[in-house]
């Protein structure tokens, strides 16, 4: 292990002193800027208030027209996007109908959100400064572009004076719409729960500390230069029991311990990581959404719990994959620069295994009317006769969807035994024969190098039903 030791020496851990807590908190706002984000395209940083004063962009690379608010809300805004607040998120939770999330600046802050008939009908804020002040408009930012689906990302958002994007409408009823915890796995914070919480809401807790451990994992493998499925299983393999943090003559133990009890700690460590790393690779975080929906929908499936939030049910689920699917494609395409070859493997790895995990759910299993209710795969693809769920996307990355030929296959025959309207079984079949033909050049891809790359796991519970 002395090469990852190594590597873990070009962290200079021994600068992390109590008086860079600022410094650390900085790189967070980077860090949540790029990794909260699914926008990976960040290299064309144009001041868009230059070009077109009316357009701003954000800390998470939205943008926004501004042109329709009050002049002291606009300037409120300019100076809150050119020079964001410095905030770290610690935890949210939703309790008496209203969403408290709180951050750390220099001092704590916290934002509640409640629908129109709570005592919050307004996002506020415990900082006391005029609404919306700069940590609120850099909430309903983070939280906008976690749970935004089929927006044009060339098209700006239009603010509205309360500090949110209009096109998300009341912010109570978009997180709820959402669900709390999904939104806060892609923010990295924690979910609080009370004590009288159902054993529902106690699963979703373990759910919350195997993500971390999986980051931590990632983040590990990432400077270790392995993948994160098969990198040091003694640790990771299951929940990392002891109390004490140190593990003599083992510092990769003693640092993922670190990563799980240090939020700081962690969003330091996150902050140093590279675009390209698991961690903040946006198609794979994309996935590990969709593995967590599905948790929740095969989970509830039996039971019905009383949520604030709504049912966790098939039109729930189906709307986070066709957003997720529509999000990977615009993210491939709608950009300034052509998406590199890791960046099409990645959305094509995630993009196969959503829809192989479509497939395995030709099943009754939910209550509702119909059988667009009841079933996830009657849904999206079997009783939907215009539909090209995620195949239409494949088409158009054929040099990476090769990778995957052997997945796309077994999807097929399992499409065959379920069944499928004509023009999906058509589109199918068209991806699969356009996969088969010798490639005319570039990057040559092997029967076993389509099997292996298929094949490999994100570390997340829900992936054995991704085969």
């Amino acid at each position: 292990m002395s090469a990852p030791t190594n590597r873990f020496s070009k962290l200079s851990l021994g600068g992390m002193t109590p008086t860079t807590r600022s410094r650390a908190q900085a790189q967070d706002q980077h860090s949540s800027d790029d990794d909260s984000s699914t926008d990976i395209d960040s290299d064309s940083d144009s001041s868009l208030e230059d070009e077109t004063p009316a357009v701003i962009r954000s800390p998470s690379r939205l943008t926004y027209r501004i042109d329709n608010l009050p002049g002291d809300i606009q300037t409120r805004v300019r100076e809150t996007f050119k020079d964001p607040p410095r905030l770290n998120m610690q935890y949210c939770r939703l309790r008496d109908g209203v969403y408290a999330f709180q951050m750390s600046e220099l001092v704590p802050r916290s934002i509640r959100i409640g629908g129109p008939d709570s005592t919050f009908p307004l996002p506020r804020c415990s900082c006391g400064a005029a609404a919306p002040c700069k940590h609120v408009l850099w909430l309903l930012d983070q939280l906008t572009k976690q749970t935004l689906y089929g927006h044009d990302p060339g098209a700006p958002l239009t603010m509205k004076p309360e500090g949110h994007a209009e096109e998300v409408g009341e912010p109570y009823s978009s997180i709820a719409s959402f669900h709390l915890d999904v939104a806060a796995e892609g923010l990295h914070c924690e979910v609080i729960r009370d004590a009288s919480d159902s054993e529902d809401e106690a699963e979703d807790d373990d759910d919350q500390e195997l993500a971390r451990a999986r980051e931590a994992r990632e983040l590990l493998a990432a400077v270790a230069d392995q993948d994160p499925e098969s990198y040091r299983p003694d640790i990771f393999a299951a929940p990392l029991p002891g109390k004490n943090i140190i593990k003599r003559r083992d510092l990769e133990r003693t640092v993922a311990r670190m990563l799980l009890d240090n939020a700081d700690f962690y969003h330091y460590f996150l902050s140093l990581s590279r675009p390209s790393d698991p961690v903040r690779d946006p198609f794979r975080r994309l996935e590990q959404r969709i593995c967590r929906v599905l948790r929740e929908l095969d989970t509830h499936a039996t039971t019905s719990p009383s949520s604030p939030e709504g049912p966790r049910n098939v039109a729930w689920a189906a709307s986070h994959l066709t957003g997720v699917a529509d999000l990977i494609r615009t993210t491939v395409f709608r950009r300034d620069r052509p998406a590199a070859p890791w960046e099409r493997i990645s959305a094509c790895r995630a993009l196969v295994r959503i829809l192989a995990s479509v497939v395995a759910r030709n099943t009754d299993a939910h209550p509702g009317p119909t059988r667009s209710d009841r079933n996830l795969y009657a849904r999206l693809i079997g009783d939907n006769p215009n539909g090209d769920f995620i195949i239409g996307t494949l088409l158009l990355l054929p040099d990476a969807a090769a990778q995957f030929l052997q997945d796309l296959e077994v999807i097929s025959d399992a499409v065959g035994v379920n069944g499928a309207p004509g023009p999906f079984v058509e589109k199918l079949a068209r991806l699969l024969q356009s996969l088969k033909k010798p490639a005319g050049g570039g990057e040559g891809v092997t029967r076993s190098s389509s099997k292996r790359q298929g094949r490999q796991t994100s570390g997340d519970r829900g992936s054995k039903r991704m085969k």
